[in-house]
């Protein structure tokens, strides 16, 4: 964490800025959330990369960095800054410099341009899938806490309904219809959230538990990460729950809820929370089947209440 920033200090940042974003005009808003970000975390240059865009909808420059580039400079850093963002936009997965292909050469022409040996690229998700990234450029280590990870995503979730309520084709942008207190509902019961997954998490031993928008959407994760792309695996999990509660209405089976993948090394359980989501564990103790079971449903009656909140505060 960089020097002046308290881990989840981003949270008040971005309500800050939201409750102005009724406001001020779509791109007024973009430019205040980059350069809010800059100056939270120390950052030399910070972009905003929304939709396919390949350049930068907003930069941040604090230190007015990027203003002595001649042309052919600055196209060289868009175009490093471009590779950055679209690494993350593929997968949702963070990066920093050395991840990309001739990484090395991109940290030194940074390190040597602007003085910042550390770059990094997070995504911005809604609705499970990564949909643009936040660029920052840094003299400093890692500077993202848990926190301020958690803190981010609900700034994914704030420029999607943005950026969808700015670029529709009747007529002129409108002010973001979002405010401060429609965020804080929605991070205080996906907090909630968490914690039933938490309490899962411990109670199985499991690899990975998930809360799932039965159309594969990706809502919560507790545990490790796995080699599959999150999103992907939130598609399959959705079309195989559908898939085989369907086959098995077919036999006679109209109450199905519940689905089970065994395999050598890991087993999936797939439970109906309500009729829009679903809980998903990822556990490989095959002599304990029936206790996961059991605490995965309980689980999953709990999260009734707390997803029909969540969905009634999301800002999507």
């Amino acid at each position: 964490m960089t020097s002046g920033a308290t881990s989840g200090d981003v949270y008040r940042l971005v309500f800050e800025l939201t409750a102005r974003a009724t406001d001020v005009p779509y791109e007024t808003f973009l430019q205040e959330m980059v350069d809010g970000l800059a100056a939270h975390y120390h950052a030399e240059i910070c972009c905003i990369h929304v939709g396919e865009s390949t350049t930068a909808v907003a930069t941040g420059d604090p230190r007015g960095r990027l203003k002595p580039l001649n042309q052919t400079e600055r196209a060289r850093f868009d175009a490093v800054d471009a590779m950055l963002a679209e690494s993350v936009k593929t997968d949702g997965v963070l990066r920093a410099g050395l991840d990309l292909e001739g990484g090395a050469e991109i940290v030194n022409y940074l390190g040597r341009t602007f003085e910042t040996p550390e770059s990094f690229a997070f995504p911005l998700a809604a609705r499970g899938k990564a949909f643009g990234a936040i660029t920052f450029y840094s003299q400093e280590p890692y500077p993202f806490a848990e926190d301020d990870v958690r803190g981010l995503q609900a700034i994914g979730n704030v420029l999607y309904a943005a950026n969808s309520k700015a670029t529709g084709a009747d007529g002129p942008r409108e002010s973001i219809p979002v405010t401060s207190e429609r965020l804080r509902a929605y991070q205080e019961t996906l907090e909630r959230v968490g914690k039933i997954l938490d309490e899962l998490l411990f109670l199985t031993n499991a690899e990975t538990v998930m809360l799932l928008d039965s159309r594969g959407e990706f809502v919560a994760q507790r545990g490790e990460e796995g080699t599959f792309s999150t999103a992907d695996f939130a598609s399959v999990v959705a079309s195989g729950f559908a898939a085989s509660t369907k086959l098995a209405g077919i036999y006679g089976a109209t109450n199905a809820r519940s689905v089970s993948h065994q395999g050598d090394d890991h087993n999936v359980f797939v439970i109906e929370v309500s009729d829009r989501a679903l809980l998903t564990i990822v556990y490989s103790d095959h002599n304990a089947p029936a206790l996961v079971t059991r605490w995965t449903k309980s689980a999953a009656s709990r999260l009734v209440s707390h997803y029909k909140a969540l969905t009634e505060a999301r800002v999507l």
